[in-house]
């Protein structure tokens, strides 16, 4: 097979082979699927080509190219396959018939794949499903899956790298048995959030696992070639949101986790923890005898922020779950926790994770009253309670956000809400 028999195949028989460059030693490659659909109907090319050769040439013409066109079908599907031709690049991604289909920027198809059985609710429920990006730092886009099998609650979920080409790299299961105070849990997690970050300058895998149906929630960093497990963190309740930003400018980016404090019975808080890159950056505090707020799961944050829940959200017994995270064009975070009937309280938070303003949504005001005057709270919303509302607790680790510390010190009387404590920190409504 020369260079002149695979330009003669393209210009007389259609072989689909591309050029990068204009030049007269321009990169020749092609897809392999288009060699493969390309040899499929060889018959046709060679039969146009076989007619517009003279009728004396015509029969030796068939003979003797149908099996050089075959030969460089198959030989270009070896260097395809081997990785001298390269393949289409990876960079968006879609379900079809519990197919994983991988499509290029042209919406060409790269590879698919057929998961096993996954949980029904997959497609919907999980909020990163497939992350497409360089992982390694290797200039190959990987293909990063959490999968959640259909018997989630028996084996737990996992994370799937595939190369550029759709071959498998590693799989990691999701969480560990964990036992926090008197109870233990299996090891089965959902994950939730896929981030490629750097630590000094490695690349590294972040993935955020919320436990099937309990509490504790896995963060943690996979070496992205092995899929090792490098450091992990366990936070208190589920994590529905991760950001990264220089909070310290120092070049380095920390993980801003937008999550739910709530271990054992109880309502819990949203809360927003700060973990450095990588965890063991952080310094370990040690808690003192007496703290009311040990750390729930051993600490190793760099910063953590505990926010109140509202009256409200108690009377009807809706979780606080905090709804967005994001830094503004300002660098200021902004945190909104979500409150009954579609209201909810949005913070503003400086890099040091200090109030600068806070506001209640314009129909907060009005469910309170409402549930005033339908007996389900005992007083109105007074501007003290507001206040009280804008209170957000500084601790250094996560800590039991159900704790007795973290709640109020009794009814409230109209117009004069109770004063909550939280240790040693500021107030908490609740």
């Amino acid at each position: 097979m020369t260079v002149r028999s695979v330009e003669r195949w393209e210009r007389q028989a259609g072989l689909p082979v591309y050029r990068q460059g204009g030049s007269r030693k321009a990169r020749v490659y092609a897809y392999s699927d288009e060699l493969q659909k390309w040899l499929e109907q060889g018959g046709m090319a060679l039969r146009e080509a076989g007619d517009a050769a003279p009728p004396d040439r015509r029969r030796s013409w068939l003979v003797v190219t149908a099996g050089a066109l075959a030969t460089a079908a198959a030989a270009a599907l070896v260097l395809w396959q081997t990785g001298i031709w390269p393949a289409r690049v990876p960079h968006s991604w879609r379900f079809a018939g519990g197919h994983l289909l991988i499509e290029d920027v042209h919406h060409r198809l790269c590879w698919e794949k057929h998961l096993p059985p996954y949980d029904p609710s997959f497609e919907s429920d999980t909020q990163d499903k497939v992350l497409i990006a360089d992982i390694d730092g290797d200039g190959r886009a990987e293909v990063v899956v959490n999968y959640v099998p259909a018997d989630v609650a028996e084996k737990g979920g996992s994370v799937m790298c595939f190369n550029h080409r759709g071959s498998l790299r590693w799989q990691y299961q999701y969480g560990a048995s964990k036992t926090f105070g008197s109870r233990t849990f299996a090891a089965t997690y959902r994950g939730n959030l896929l981030r490629a970050v750097r630590a000094h300058g490695v690349p590294l895998l972040l993935t955020v696992a919320n436990h099937y149906i309990w509490y504790p929630s896995q963060v943690a960093l996979l070496d992205p070639r092995t899929g090792r497990l490098l450091e992990e963190y366990w936070h208190p309740g589920a994590i529905y949101d991760c950001i990264l930003h220089d909070l310290d400018h120092d070049g380095q980016d920390e993980v801003l986790l937008g999550a739910i404090n709530n271990p054992g019975e109880g309502l819990g808080h949203a809360a927003l923890a700060v973990l450095k890159l990588p965890f063991s950056d952080a310094p370990r505090h040690t808690a003192p005898a007496g703290d009311p707020l040990p750390p729930a799961t051993g600490g190793g944050e760099l910063a953590y922020r505990l926010f109140p829940l509202p009256d409200t959200s108690r009377a009807a017994g809706l979780l606080p779950r905090m709804a967005r995270l994001a830094v503004d064009a300002h660098e200021r975070i902004l945190v909104e926790t979500v409150a009954p009937e579609s209201s909810a309280i949005v913070y503003y938070l400086d890099l040091n994770l200090n109030v600068v303003e806070f506001r209640l949504s314009d129909n907060f005001a009005a469910v309170h009253e409402r549930y005033y005057r339908q007996h389900l709270l005992d007083h109105h919303l007074s501007a003290a309670e507001v206040a009280l509302l804008g209170k957000v607790v500084a601790l250094p680790a996560a800590p039991d956000g159900n704790s007795p510390s973290c709640r109020g010190s009794g009814p409230s009387e109209p117009d004069k809400p109770a004063e909550p404590h939280c240790g040693r920190a500021s107030a908490l409504t609740g």
